[in-house]
């Protein structure tokens, strides 16, 4: 048995190149605690990837709340637009007025 790491107890097995578990004087070779944790990983990375689909949800989103990313996003834009244009106009009226 080649020891992975000791803290854990992960170990590997040479002849059959299959990850498991160990304790002093006993190792099992098993994929079960480490398909778990692969599980939970992949679920955590699926998540992430939906945060780049602006049409879709998250999982600990509410319900019926598909797109919701796609119109917040429009809506930051098109705020940001009319606060600059209403700043650039207010400064060009300054600018003709003399501000006085």
């Amino acid at each position: 048995m080649i020891v992975i790491n000791e803290k854990y107890g992960v170990v590997l097995d040479p002849d059959t190149l299959t990850v498991g578990t160990s304790r002093p004087g006993f190792y099992k070779v098993t994929l079960g605690p480490i398909e778990d944790q692969v599980t939970v990983l992949e679920a955590a990375v699926n998540d992430l990837l939906k945060t780049l689909d602006p049409y879709s949800t998250f999982n600990m989103a509410q319900p019926n709340r598909d797109g919701m990313m796609s119109k917040a996003g429009f809506m930051t834009f098109f705020m940001i637009g009319v606060t600059t244009a209403l700043i650039m106009v207010a400064a060009w009226f300054l600018v003709l007025g003399g501000g006085a």
